[in-house]
């Protein structure tokens, strides 16, 4: 059977319900599709649910089922994979966990749970706790940056369990919440004592920090905590070369995001982030494009490119935005589609999950497909909307379907049976 390569473009946070203020339209509703109408009408439209219907799937989870990986049974947690992401390397028995900068009032009420989002000083505020949390009761604490307002944070002990509560509670307007453990022994009542001195004393040091106080004086919101969620001890993944049913021996990932960064190193994948490239709207969609562009050159079997924004745009409940990154998504998409030979690939254009702007988070949703491949049974649909998306012929696929179905088509998955 004739091999052929993969590209896959996800737009983050891509599906979405009727929006009001977009007169109970979706934006992809909005979306003007040209720079890829062709490409549309050559393929087939379907959609997905990351896991199965009725589960809001998370963005690491998501991601796993995306390539093939069903995390039902074997999911360590969000943290870790922030924390491969941002640049640790995890050992056996390390608890990391993914967090967040956030602005807290004297009495450690949460004024903003992001601090405004955007942080130039993030890497130096890290850089200044590293220097200064050291050990807590023997126990080395390591903060890395991802993008943004992101962090990841990694306790590196004896006797440690990712069985605790987050100390982000996920709303504003409260106080900081307390980790308790979570099982009933000392590991984890141990590491939920060492996440409340790690808040207590970061908190004090953010506090002090002359970076806060500048912040303060150009009328931004200082980043004077961490909430901490996600707790998780890492799990061996296969990676793609040592999966027996699978012909993919060379895979490359485009992105700036620690936690997609991390998903992707951990199954074998080389992670590049190309100059521009951000986690957010900010980011430089084409230089991803060139970037996925060069590798396909560089005959990489799988090729991956995310993109970001779409879902900062729903995290924060800007539909006109999210249309916007979902046009820039579609030219970049359409840069690649032009360099590629279309009789050699299959091109795949989807979401991970849901964020409707309306819920300003992941929801269950199912996620709008488009694949093509040559030979294809096409729908002939110029818009991938959710609408669209309901009535095309993949149907609707879950979980580690969608994966076997884009390596079908590339003729890169074993025959099951005689």
């Amino acid at each position: 059977m004739r091999r052929l390569k993969v590209v896959l473009v996800v737009a983050d946070g891509l599906g979405d319900r009727p929006v009001p203020e977009l007169g109970m339209r979706t934006p992809l509703e909005l979306v003007d599709f040209s720079p890829v109408a062709d490409l549309l009408s050559r393929s087939a439209l379907g959609l997905w649910d990351p896991i199965r219907p009725g589960v809001r799937p998370g963005s690491d989870t998501a991601h796993l089922a995306l390539f093939g990986i069903d995390p039902t049974n074997n999911y360590p947690g969000r943290g870790p994979f922030e924390a491969i992401g941002a640049g640790a390397v995890l050992n056996p028995g390390d608890v990391a966990f993914r967090g967040n900068f956030a602005t807290v009032s004297d009495g450690a009420v949460i004024l903003d749970r992001r601090a405004g989002r955007r942080i130039p000083e993030a890497k130096e505020l890290v850089e200044y706790l590293n220097r200064n949390v050291g050990e807590i009761e023997g126990v080395r604490v390591e903060i890395y940056h991802a993008t943004e307002h992101r962090v990841a944070v990694v306790f590196r002990g004896p006797g440690l369990s990712d069985a605790v509560s987050d100390t982000d509670p996920h709303a504003e307007g409260v106080r900081i919440s307390e980790s308790r453990p979570l099982a009933d022994d000392e590991a984890a009542r141990k590491t939920a004592r060492l996440v409340n001195s790690f808040t207590e004393r970061v908190t004090r040091l953010l506090g002090e920090c002359p970076l806060n106080s500048r912040r303060v004086e150009r009328g931004e919101p200082p980043a004077n905590a961490i909430l901490l969620r996600g707790a998780g001890k890492m799990v061996k993944y296969p990676r793609f070369s040592e999966r027996g049913e699978l012909s993919v021996e060379r895979a490359a990932a485009v992105s700036a995001t620690a936690l997609v960064k991390g998903v992707c190193a951990l199954l074998g994948f080389e992670v590049l982030t190309p100059e521009g490239a951000t986690g957010g709207v900010d980011s430089d969609l084409m230089s991803k494009a060139r970037a996925a562009v060069e590798l396909y050159r560089r005959d990489y079997d799988l090729v991956y490119v995310h993109i970001k924004g779409t879902d900062a745009a729903s995290h924060d409940g800007k539909p006109h935005a999210k249309v916007e990154m979902i046009e820039r998504t579609l030219r970049a998409l359409s840069h690649i589609v032009d360099n590629v030979d279309l009789g050699e690939v299959v091109v795949a254009f989807l979401g991970d999950h849901a964020t409707p702007v309306t819920v300003r988070d992941h929801t269950s949703d199912p996620v709008p497909v488009m694949v093509y491949a040559p030979g294809i049974l096409t729908d002939g649909s110029s818009r991938l909307t959710e609408r669209d998306a309901r009535k095309g012929s993949l149907g609707r696929l879950r979980n580690v379907e969608l994966f076997g179905t884009l390596m079908d088509y590339a003729g890169r998955v074993e025959k099951f049976g005689a």
